[in-house]
């Protein structure tokens, strides 16, 4: 009659739950073997277990444990405490560790989490006092029979506190630096186009609405990295014209600095036709036939510098589409 009768506890056939290792386990039938599962001390178990036995009475495991609720009221009797039991639910304010506490209810859930956090703050303050402890042995102010475990505290061969050590007792020459001069802070009467390369303020705020010399051609960049970029190319490039003028003045100590690209600006490149997908004008294209668009459009300025001696229209004139 006992092996008719499957002990307690034990998952009920159907339970689409999760039991540990119950893959691996063959040979039983559902109820003995997750009843060996449940009891076997080998297997990681949750904390209490999650189904009840049938003659288990109602309320065997409550939250807020003992535990924590006397660490509440401890801390209640030693600051102001903000949060009281039971902190109803409803409460819209912050609350320490509730988010780690799953399958409670609020007043559970709350509890359980200040109770950890007033549990962390105590080791805290424990280790605090640890110190300052230390340093009034250490200093010679404390008793002259310690304790055991003052006598386990780590020691140090340095009495505190500790004095400050200055350069001319340990022998260094002080060497007397020039004085610095201010930097003035950016404002909008800064003129961030002429600044030097390395200064950190050398770029446009964003927002500002007017013309950022080239930065037409960038893009993918922040603001601050865009413009400061940008404003190195132009101020490069203006050293670069007057270094080519000879101005009278100017700072030549600069390396010399190359035109910006212009290749960005070219529409019909010579060696290289047009996407088939171009809406706009290409020279000559009208008039040739029986090529790809690619072909077709390959150094389009070409045909305007052969027939740019013609008189009438392109229709009506003997053109030479051999080229």
């Amino acid at each position: 009659m006992d092996h008719a009768i499957t002990p307690e506890p034990h998952l009920v056939p159907g339970y689409t739950g999760h039991c540990a290792q119950n893959r691996d386990r063959v040979g039983r039938t559902y109820g003995r073997q997750t009843h060996k599962l449940l009891i076997d001390p080998c297997i990681y178990h949750a904390p209490e277990l999650i189904v009840a036995p049938i003659h288990a009475k109602r309320g065997l495991k409550d939250y807020p444990t003992e535990q924590e609720l006397k660490i509440l009221r401890t801390r209640e009797g030693l600051v102001d405490s903000v949060y009281r039991h039971p902190i109803l639910p409803g409460y819209a304010g912050f609350v320490p560790n509730i988010v780690s506490q799953i399958g409670k209810r609020y007043v559970a859930a709350a509890s359980a989490g200040v109770a950890r956090h007033e549990t962390l703050m105590e080791l805290y303050r424990c280790d605090k006092r640890t110190l300052r402890h230390r340093d009034l042995l250490e200093s010679g102010n404390g008793l002259f029979e310690r304790k055991i475990n003052e006598r386990l505290l780590p020691q140090t061969y340095y009495r505190s506190p500790l004095i400050p050590v200055t350069g001319v007792s340990k022998g260094i020459k002080e060497e007397t630096c020039p004085p610095k001069t201010e930097k003035l802070c950016y404002s909008k009467f800064t003129s961030p186009h002429f600044l030097e390369d390395e200064d950190p303020d050398k770029f446009i705020i964003n927002g500002y609405s007017g013309h950022i010399p080239i930065s037409v051609t960038r893009f993918g960049e922040s603001n601050k990295v865009l413009t400061n970029r940008a404003l190195c190319s132009f101020s490069d490039y203006m050293y670069k014209r007057k270094r080519d003028t000879w101005c009278c003045g100017q700072d030549l100590s600069r390396p010399a600095i190359t035109c910006p690209p212009v290749g960005h600006f070219v529409v019909y490149h010579e060696d290289s036709g047009m996407v088939p997908s171009y809406a706009g004008h290409v020279p000559g294209e009208t008039y040739k036939f029986g090529r790809t668009y690619a072909k077709t459009t390959y150094d389009a300025k070409r045909w305007l510098e052969v027939h740019k001696n013609l008189t009438v229209l392109p229709e009506v004139a003997n053109l030479d589409y051999a080229y």
